[in-house]
């Protein structure tokens, strides 16, 4: 009981920034689209006297009932917005095909999920499936959150080898595959071929380093007055189309520090490496986007979205989310002038690395025989019915499903996929991972912060912090 108390800090704060399909500007979904408006034609509201002292009301699951029965099965999850409303016909077609399934499905925001989670888990009151996110397996399974899904591979006819090696080795503890896939998602290049085109360029022809890219993005970036960066009287404070944006760190920092042979730790995660010369010289390319070049938009703290400006034609290559094929579904004019890519490298050798997650299934701690026997077999369809899933702009986990025609007609599913087969990693694997994460996310705060800020002193303190994790008994 007590070690499970000791996580809930860390978990708490971890869920209220991490959603493995976010990137979403506030008021946004946890898939990365723009969150609908309210309804114009609703009457407002009549005044009434607010109580600060008063407590935020819980969000209130969204439950979806399938049979009839005493004891239905029960899943847990954070799936919501696009995605959400994707699963949910997944699992009305399951129940469909399986009229004797009996089992409840319950959509929780994700930081009431990692609350929740542990909590019913500690009591004895598991539910019999859970989904979360392949960063933070780790962690669950260091906690005792977290049941060995061995028995499903070797009973299910899925084996281990049909999904992506750098994930199945991110998931697994101790030659213990902890959970199973049901998705890759992660850091796809969207472009906006209109900005390119309008700039005079070949939206085709992508610069394909970091060298390449800074004088390919001077000629997109402009200010107010039809100024570039590299041309004098050029406004750096009222900038009007960035060739590139900052947006969510959790993602786009990896990615580049990957890129220049970098990290935040070694491969066996013994030893810090933010302070590495590879490390300081990606951050510092970063920063003269930002402050020497002025193609890419300020830091920003929090996770900045580029939706309102991506479609507004003020960006010309987004790197954000795979969910975004959501967002452009319900953007049909925004889809016109849009090509997903890989991402490009910012590397000067051109080196690519991208990084990717994954929503995972686990059995908890605490499930009996036959709740994990339902699990599985739910388990199974789904993941063997990924072609729907990618509807919802994730990529199916099973290689062999991700090659279905259907998956391949999605271009950004398909892009994304052939992306991380090639040169996708994941996040650090260790029982710390939020600790060594909130650790560098601050480092590259303090790096970045303003441009005064001097990189390599910001990365030499985030490196000793690290590592002073690391060395924790």
């Amino acid at each position: 009981m007590r070690k499970l108390s000791s996580v809930f800090a860390l978990l708490v704060v971890a869920a209220m920034l991490l959603s493995a399909c976010a990137g979403a500007a506030p008021a946004a979904t946890s898939d990365g689209a723009a969150a609908p408006a309210a309804d114009a034609g609703a009457a407002a509201p009549a005044e009434a006297t607010v109580d600060a002292n008063a407590p935020t009301p819980e969000p209130t699951p969204v439950v979806n009932a399938f049979g009839n029965c005493d004891d239905p099965m029960r899943l847990w999850h954070g799936l919501t917005g696009s995605d959400g409303a994707v699963f949910a016909e997944m699992l009305q077609q399951y129940a469909k095909d399986n009229p004797d399934a009996c089992f409840e499905s319950q959509g929780i925001p994700w930081d009431l999920f990692f609350q929740k989670y542990p909590t019913a888990v500690a009591a004895g009151t598991p539910p019999d499936l859970v989904i979360f996110h392949a960063a933070e397996v780790q962690q669950m399974a260091n906690e005792g959150l977290m049941q060995s899904m061995e028995p499903f591979f070797e009973t299910s006819g899925i084996t281990k080898d049909q999904f992506n090696d750098v994930l199945i080795n991110a998931i697994s503890v101790d030659g213990n595959t902890m959970a199973v896939p049901f998705d890759n998602h992660g850091w796809l290049a969207w472009v906006n071929t209109k900005v390119i085109k309008d700039a005079g360029l070949d939206p085709e022809n992508l610069p394909k380093n970091g060298t390449e890219f800074i004088d390919w993005a001077q000629k997109i970036t402009t200010d107010v007055n039809g100024k570039h960066p590299n041309e004098e009287g050029f406004d750096k404070d009222n900038v009007q189309t960035w060739a590139t944006y900052w947006t969510w760190p959790r993602f786009t920092v990896p990615t580049i520090l990957w890129q220049f042979g970098g990290g935040v730790v070694n491969e066996d995660v013994t030893k810090a490496t933010l302070d590495s010369p590879e490390s300081i010289a990606a951050v510092q390319y970063i920063k003269d986007l930002m402050c020497k070049y002025h193609v890419m938009n300020p830091y920003q703290t929090g996770t900045p979205y580029g939706g309102e400006p991506y479609q507004n034609n003020q960006i010309a290559i987004w790197w954000e989310g795979t969910w975004t094929g959501g967002y452009m579904r319900d953007r049909p004019e925004v889809a016109a002038v849009t090509v997903p890519s890989f991402i490009n490298s910012y590397a000067p050798d051109g080196k690519q690395a991208v990084k990717f997650d994954s929503h995972i299934f686990s059995v908890p701690t605490g499930v009996d025989d036959k709740g994990r026997e339902q699990a599985y077999g739910l388990v199974k369809y789904l993941v063997e019915n990924g072609a729907y899933w990618a509807n919802s702009g994730q990529v199916p986990a099973l290689k062999s499903v991700q090659a279905s025609p259907e998956v391949q007609a999605i271009k950004s599913v398909a892009t994304a996929a052939d992306q991380f087969n090639q040169f996708g990693r994941t996040d650090t694997s260790s029982p710390r991972f939020i600790e060594i994460q909130t650790a560098w996310e601050t480092a590259i705060g303090n790096a970045l912060a303003t441009c005064d800020a001097d990189v390599t002193q910001a990365l030499t303190e985030g490196n000793t912090a690290v590592q002073a994790i690391l060395d924790r008994p």
